[in-house]
């Protein structure tokens, strides 16, 4: 690729799950917010989604009328779904919600409950609620562990935007990803709050898709899945005071599904997790390209990764862990001023290193700095 790709997670308290990096799966066009059969209809026609087209709601996708406007959701419990705002349109539109929208339990067509598409300028602002009533379907519908399956509705996706601010919204209960972004360019996401149970299935909070220029922060995301998700093709993201948890942590290249790059190619650069606090985290600093292996070593290489001054407490005694391709060893990684005190294996996860606290690394050229609290990989 010609560019590198770059993550950076840091601030003054941070906290966090664990933080991830893995990489090696096949690409799939559904999973990264492509759909095979090309861009859908725009008809509200029986068994479709409601659609929105703002085009015929006044505005003018001519790039000079002033097309502004404000779709307001005022107090109150709406059961609504699944809608489409859909343009092109360059005017700003803003979609304020003061109320509590609520998902109903089937009759998706496409994978989303809520999709905005084609529409620039767009601000979705709260205080309100969007509650997905995931809790009706993960168990009957949710993919769990699978390889191959249909995940259930996102609740909000953001596709093929420019300029886009969402701030004060909260998403409740997802049946899958919360928010998703694809082919979104000028992101800024602020305090929000995003919620689902620990056991909840693939209710990632914000998961990215060729994202680019994308900023979160001040926000609360608790989970059953990753924290926030870096997927193929994303550059320039930044995640600052972002509170983490229940859920798995801050992760690039999640493969769990089918998400992130193929099995060949360019993988994680210049990526940054700094000035980060955790509380009684298990695997809290890993790189795993091992992770949903089908066979075979991966061919994605990862280079330039800094973890620095993560601090707190882990229950799992491999504070530290970097299993790497042997094909492509990770390159440039470094770790320092990391102080995790081990207050015990509560979730029963033994230590790969043996039974003793420290660092495991294979496959790895790791450079380590500064304070350390764990014993370094042997040479």
């Amino acid at each position: 690729m010609a560019s590198a790709r770059s993550l950076v997670a840091k601030a003054n308290n941070t906290n966090v799950g664990s933080l991830i990096l893995m990489a090696l799966v096949f690409g799939s066009c559904v999973a990264n917010g492509e759909y095979l059969g090309g861009r859908r209809g725009l008809a509200a026609v029986a068994g479709n989604p409601t659609v929105f087209d703002i085009t015929k709601n006044g505005a003018v996708g001519n790039g000079a009328t002033d097309s502004s406007k404000c779709v307001p959701v005022p107090k109150g419990d709406f059961l609504a779904g699944p809608v489409i705002f859909a343009g092109p349109c360059k005017s700003k539109v803003t979609v304020e919600v003061q109320g509590t929208i609520i998902a109903p339990p089937s009759g998706y067509p496409t994978p989303e409950w809520f999709l905005f598409e084609h529409v620039d300028n767009v601000v979705l602002t709260g205080p309100g609620t969007f509650h997905g009533k995931g809790e009706a379907v993960w168990k009957a519908d949710g993919c769990g562990k699978k390889v191959d399956c249909n995940l259930p509705p996102t609740s909000l996706k953001f596709r093929n935007i420019l300029n886009l601010d969402i701030s004060g919204i909260s998403s409740v209960n997802a049946k899958a990803f919360h928010m998703f972004l694809v082919k979104t360019t000028n992101v800024n996401v602020q305090n929000i709050k995003i919620t689902a149970p620990a056991e909840s299935p693939n209710t990632d909070g914000i998961h990215l898709s060729n994202a680019v220029n994308v900023h979160i922060v001040d926000s609360l995301i608790a989970t059953g899945d990753d924290c926030i998700s870096v997927g193929r093709g994303s550059t320039n993201v930044t995640v600052e005071r972002v509170t983490c948890g229940p859920g798995h942590g801050l992760s690039v290249g999640s493969l769990e599904l089918g998400w992130f790059v193929s099995k060949h190619g360019c993988g994680p650069v210049d990526i940054t997790y700094e000035d980060i606090m955790m509380t009684n985290v298990k695997n809290p600093i890993i790189i795993d390209q091992n992770y949903g292996s089908r066979g075979g070593d991966s061919k994605v290489a990862i280079s330039n990764v800094l973890f620095k001054n993560v601090r707190g407490t882990t229950i799992t005694k491999d504070e530290v862990q970097f299993m790497c391709s042997k094909s492509v060893p990770c390159k440039g990684v470094s770790v320092v001023d990391v102080e995790l005190n081990f207050v015990g294996d509560k979730g029963g996860h033994p230590s790969s290193s043996g039974g003793l606290v420290g660092a495991l690394c294979t496959n790895a050229n790791v450079i380590f700095g500064g304070k350390l609290s764990f014993p370094l990989c042997p040479k």
